[in-house]
């Protein structure tokens, strides 16, 4: 995986690397998430690239 995180605003170092995890937390759990439209298998762009 390549990571490019840009944060457009913030003074508080801690708050920034916070939102940093969180934001990448977020978007990994949605990645993988199962989807009940596949027949509960996650998405995939398998085939499709």
């Amino acid at each position: 995986m390549c990571l490019h995180i840009e944060n457009l605003y913030g003074e508080n170092c801690h708050h920034i690397a916070e939102s940093c995890f969180k934001a990448t937390a977020r978007a990994l759990r949605a990645a993988i998430a199962i989807d009940p439209k596949l027949g509960g298998k996650p998405a995939s762009t398998k085939g499709s690239l």
